[in-house]
Order: C-alpha cells, then structure tokens, then sequence
C-alpha cells in the first residue's frame, strides 16, 4: 500500500472510532493488532496495552461516554513505507459536561493494508482528570 493509503486507512479508522462505531473500525484493524497507550498501566484505565477486544470496548467506552462523537482532527503527518506517524488533536463534551480536549501522537505500523501496531502519547494527566477525577 501507498503512503497516502495508510494515511487514509488512519483517517477512516478514526472515522468510525469517533462515531462509536466499533464493527466498521475494526475491519481497518490487523487481527492480531495491538495498541499501546503510554502511560502507567491502568492509570488512567486506558494506559497500557490493548488487543482488537480491548479497542472494541475501548470505543464502547468513549462512545458512552461522549455520546456526541468525538472529533478528532489531524494536525501533522509523516508517512514512510509501512509507518505513519500523526499528530491528532481531539474534542469531546461528556455527558457529565466535562470536555475533553488532548493532543495525541501516534505511530501506525501497517501490514497488507491494516493497521497491525498503534503507539499513542497523550496527555495522560487530562485524562485522569476529565474521565476518572
């Protein structure tokens, strides 16, 4: 797959997670995809690692808990081969009127067209306060 693939591959992934939609996001996901969210493992909850069951409640989760969708707008890329690397800002007002408001960075590794590895870094501290405070 091309770069501008993957990249759009990444696009429509978080289409679909912003949308709650964990049946159609899934199917961008390699079957033995891991996602690794940095942070001390389970603090917050969504630290540490994740297998595609885990990204399915993963999204079960914001979607309950941000109802409306969470946005989640590109900002930079760098694509390489079978990398993509993406800085994302994300919005979302939570039912309890909170809103949330991060900067990410991920890394995508791909393998015939699907996304097989995710590294995230975000802010885990806003996080922690928005979600779990």
């Amino acid at each position: 797959m091309s770069t501008q693939q993957n990249k759009q591959t990444v696009l429509d992934f978080f289409e679909r997670f912003s949308a709650g939609d964990a049946t159609n996001a899934l199917t961008y996901l390699g079957e033995d995809v891991i996602w690794q969210s940095m942070g001390i493992k389970g603090d917050p909850p969504v630290s540490g690692k994740m297998d595609k069951n885990g990204i399915a409640d993963l999204i079960k989760m914001v979607k309950t808990a941000i109802p409306k969708g969470l946005e989640l707008t590109p900002v930079g890329w760098t694509a390489e081969g079978d990398r993509v690397a993406a800085e994302f800002i994300s919005y979302g007002e939570l039912t309890n009127s909170r809103i949330y408001n991060n900067p990410y960075h991920f890394l995508f590794q791909f393998s015939e067209g699907k996304i097989v590895y995710i590294k995230e870094y975000m802010d885990t501290l806003h996080v922690k306060s928005i979600f779990v405070d």
